[in-house]
């Protein structure tokens, strides 16, 4: 109901008063940040944009700069009344957006640079990707200001198809624009090198994040439930995740069917085993995490989203059932059991297109 109603103000309101609405709001939001200055060291401006678990792994490391986080979702949101949704979402080129919508956001990146920079003087912006729309302008205010900004990519890896399809759409619509790149392997140097990023700009340094395996362990998951209990986790999806965006438009092809079978054995097992503790790790982007929050909840089962949780459900869990995610290469780092769903009617027909972890030795497939 919420979301109706803001839906509804930003269609009656003038596109001048949304700007200030949220312009005010970047302001309060930028002057609520109660994070710590040492004016001796120089300030690194992290973005984060679901992007937890690197930051944290950064942040442990990091003892000469200070560390300012920032959640994009809050900061940025204003942009949206400047573009259209075809730019939104990467389905046409940036440039294509009208020169004036992008000149009225440059001056609102403006803006939200000087308060940033008045507040904590930044010299350098870390980014997990710089092809958001929200971004690209800030990047050109940083750089005509004098303050460089670094991609830290937090994909591990991508699909055969994801590997074509989607280093060209960024080479075409939204080409990379930082000063340098830094990625977790070889192969995802080449996936930039196809997205037309020449090697001067990229450093293979490994996943942050896999380091926050061996420097923090947490027990935050065990507030979840009224006991202690070993802990099995299903990693949920995006329902066309990897799936090519020409079949998901022209044929409507989803995961939706294995995965609401997957959710439904889940709760059958935790209704079976309350020995156990039950997870399901939603995407941090998955659009029903509420609904399924709403359906699936009990002593010893529950739903989480969120950015910051993997790590510590991979460590901790006895299990783990999973499909198309960097968590399943985690798990097998760490040597965990690993359930790989693989019964979707679509899988024989894609399975090329997939992350091949059907072939992969160590881990249980279920067909």
């Amino acid at each position: 109901m919420l979301a109706l109603i803001r839906r509804f103000i930003k269609k009656i309101l003038p596109k001048a008063a949304l700007v200030r609405i949220y312009r005010w709001q970047a302001k309060r939001y930028i002057n609520s940040l109660s994070i710590p200055v040492d004016t001796c060291k120089k300030t690194l401006l992290a973005l984060n944009h679901f992007f937890d678990q690197d930051l944290r792994a950064l942040e442990i490391c990091n003892t000469d700069f200070n560390f300012v986080k920032i959640d994009t979702t809050i900061l940025f949101k204003g942009a949206k009344i400047h573009f259209n949704p075809d730019v939104q979402a990467m389905r046409v080129p940036y440039e294509s957006e009208h020169p004036v919508n992008r000149n009225n956001w440059y001056r609102e990146t403006e803006f939200i640079f000087g308060l940033l920079d008045k507040r904590f003087h930044m010299k350098l912006i870390i980014t997990p990707a710089d092809c958001y729309y929200w971004i690209r302008e800030f990047i050109e205010v940083a750089r005509r200001h004098g303050v460089k900004t670094i991609v830290i990519n937090k994909e591990g890896t991508v699909s055969p198809e994801y590997f074509e399809s989607e280093s060209a759409r960024i080479r075409n619509n939204a080409p990379f624009l930082s000063d340098h790149l830094f990625v977790w392997s070889e192969r995802q140097r080449t996936y930039w090198n196809r997205a037309g990023v020449s090697d001067d700009y990229i450093s293979v340094v490994g996943q942050p994040r896999s380091d926050l395996f061996f420097l923090e362990k947490k027990n935050e998951i065990d507030r979840l439930f009224p006991k202690k209990q070993p802990l099995v986790t299903l990693f949920s999806y995006m329902d066309e995740a990897y799936i090519p965006i020409s079949l998901v438009r022209q044929e409507g092809l989803s995961w939706r069917e294995m995965k609401k079978e997957t959710h439904e054995e889940v709760a059958r097992l935790a209704d079976k085993y309350t020995g156990y503790n039950f997870v399901v790790k939603t995407h941090p982007q998955q659009p029903d995490l509420y609904e399924l929050q709403r359906k699936y909840n009990s002593d010893n089962l529950r739903v989480i989203g969120g950015s910051s949780v993997a790590n510590e459900l991979i460590q901790r869990s006895e299990l783990i059932i999973a499909f198309q995610t960097t968590a399943v290469i985690e798990a097998m780092f760490l040597n965990k059991r690993v359930i790989y769903t693989f019964w979707d009617r679509h899988v024989s027909r894609l399975q090329d297109d997939l992350l091949p972890f059907h072939k992969a030795a160590g881990i249980r497939i279920a067909r």
